[in-house]
């Protein structure tokens, strides 16, 4: 958050570290990577707070590749310990990612054909 300004503003930092990086200018699988984690930082606060809601999930990682859909199948993962979470896609090299991330004894699908 720059709170330099009249009005909050989100910022990235560059891969440097030494440059903040407007939300406009981001790609837009890095963006999606920012409000996930937002969105997943708010979840484990209300969790925390004792509201276990479902958090579902529909398409999170359509911008992502695949190794950005394995780390952020790992904090699902790590979300879903604490509440569920539903992940919905049609893209089945996604599932066969989420499957190797969570373990078959975690994991469970179903296929709509």
């Amino acid at each position: 958050m720059d709170l330099d300004e009249a009005s909050l503003r989100l910022l990235g930092i560059s891969e440097d570290g030494r440059n903040a990086v407007e939300v406009d200018a981001m790609s837009e699988g890095t963006t999606d990577q920012l409000f996930l984690s937002l969105r997943l930082a708010a979840i484990e606060q209300t969790v925390d707070a004792g509201i276990r809601l479902p958090f579902i999930a529909d398409d999170l990682f359509v911008n992502f590749d695949d190794d950005r859909a394995r780390a952020g199948f790992q904090a699902l993962a790590d979300l879903a310990r604490k509440t569920q979470v539903l992940f919905f896609t049609h893209h089945a090299h996604l599932a066969d990612i989420a499957k190797s991330v969570v373990g078959a004894e975690a994991y469970s699908e179903c296929r709509l054909s």
